[in-house]
């Protein structure tokens, strides 16, 4: 049976852990230590200081996802820390907080589309800044797309959720 809540839901969480992660991961795995860190203009962020502006809003909405009542008494717009985290222990923190995030977004029914809506738009938007950075900073050239990061594959893994569920 079609639940448009439950598609919503899935295709959110495909979105962010199987197509956006490895993006994040392929991204930071391309860049050195230094170039983690760097500001290219003393006005711009660094591109780990992105990764944890993008963490800190995944695990803001991870706990409302499990305590719908949670208040976060500041706002994180501005927030782009640079904590010159090594490149292992930036992306351990990444999957981390993507995985609890997974883990949250199948055991709760939600109901605020629109914060999931935003925090995977800002995700992605967040993302593609760091792809970009990323690429003109190391001069490779990524290809998602060729290597099966793609709207295809990100439908296929939903379709499959949605058999194995039906098979359940």
């Amino acid at each position: 049976m079609y639940d448009a809540w439950s598609e919503f839901k899935t295709i959110s969480k495909h979105r962010m852990v199987h197509h956006y992660l490895p993006k994040l991961e392929i991204s930071l795995r391309a860049l050195n230590q230094d170039m983690i860190w760097q500001k290219e203009l003393q006005l711009m962020n660094s591109i780990g200081g992105i990764v944890l502006h993008i963490t800190e809003h995944v695990m803001r909405n991870t706990t409302r996802l499990l305590q719908p009542d949670a208040v976060f008494t500041k706002g994180i717009e501005n927030s782009f820390p640079d904590l010159n985290m090594t490149q292992d222990q930036l992306i351990h923190h990444l999957t981390e907080v993507f995985t609890a995030f997974e883990k949250a977004i199948n055991t709760v029914d939600i109901n605020d589309m629109y914060s999931i809506y935003h925090l995977v738009e800002h995700t992605g938007y967040h993302l593609g800044q760091i792809v970009d950075r990323a690429q003109r900073m190391t001069g490779v050239q990524f290809q998602f797309v060729q290597n099966g990061i793609h709207e295809s594959a990100l439908k296929q893994g939903i379709e499959r959720e949605y058999n194995d569920k039906e098979a359940e």
